[in-house]
């Protein structure tokens, strides 16, 4: 679903959530006109005395910005969550389907995941954090810590 902006007041009604993204795909379309409107100057295909014009912008947002989701809590479903279709894939082969199911395992189960990185786990933390919980504690990694204070 696209949506055309035509003036100041198409950008005003967008959800707050959606204007940053919004923003930042105008600004790339009217470099990329701009380029293209030089360089047919340069082509001589328009007159040099052609102003450059930019009527409209047709906007097709990325879905819910899944990260962008202002509001997180234990009932949000891993589907609005910004993570790649594998780890997604590998978090409901775990049960999780919910941030409430993600946070009843540890760091370590996700880990072993093939699909699951470093950097998605951290992801996932942040997420948990905004949505006051977090990973279940791991009681091996707290023994190893303890074993190496000895």
């Amino acid at each position: 679903m696209s949506c055309t902006i035509r003036s100041v007041n198409d950008l005003a009604q967008l959800p707050d959530e959606q204007l940053l993204g919004c923003l930042k795909a105008l600004r790339a379309a009217i470099h990329r006109d701009k380029r293209a409107h030089a360089a047919s100057v340069r082509a001589r295909r328009i007159p040099s005395d052609r102003p450059f014009v930019f009527e409209s912008f047709d906007w097709f947002p990325r879905g819910a910005q899944r990260w962008d989701v202002a509001q997180v809590e234990p009932q949000t479903p891993v589907e609005e969550l910004l993570v790649r279709a594998g780890a997604r894939d590998a978090l409901k082969r775990l049960h999780i389907f919910c941030l409430e199911d993600l946070s009843a395992i540890t760091e370590r189960e996700l880990l072993d995941e093939q699909a699951i990185g470093v950097k998605t786990v951290a992801r996932l933390r942040e997420t948990l954090v905004r949505a006051k919980l977090d990973f279940l504690e791991d009681p091996e990694a707290g023994f190893k810590t303890a074993s190496r204070r000895a």
